[in-house]
């Protein structure tokens, strides 16, 4: 017992500050939220499109420069839409209709061929 009081003490007191690296996970345009290393993605389900917002720290990702897209699981059909850089620092998949039990990856492809991914689950 005397050996596993140590390991259980710096469990207890790393565990909260591995959970403030990473942000604050609050979704700023009522989406939903992923962490994707230090990356938020925030996923907006619209009537028509998808919205995809990125934070890094509390600062908005620029867009104007990224590709990425959205790979849909419903049912069992798979389904892929392109998104793309729109105005307000976010990218869009238009025609899109996400519904309850979708599940959604998005891949962001940044200038340079760095990728970055999240996964959701439409609630």
């Amino acid at each position: 017992m005397k050996t596993l009081t140590p390991f259980i003490l710096a469990v207890a007191l790393l565990g909260p500050v591995t959970a403030w690296s990473h942000g604050d996970g609050v979704a700023r345009h009522g989406g939903i939220v992923q962490m994707a290393g230090e990356i938020k993605f925030e996923l907006v389900p619209g009537a028509d499109a998808v919205e995809l917002y990125l934070d890094d720290h509390g600062e908005t990702v620029p867009t104007a420069k990224l590709s990425g897209k959205l790979t849909v699981l419903s049912g069992g059909a798979k389904s892929e839409t392109k998104l793309e850089p729109a105005p307000g620092d976010k990218l869009v998949a238009k025609g899109l209709k996400l519904v309850k039990g979708d599940k959604v990856v998005a891949l962001v492809t940044t200038a340079d061929q760095q990728n970055s991914s999240a996964r959701f689950v439409i609630k």
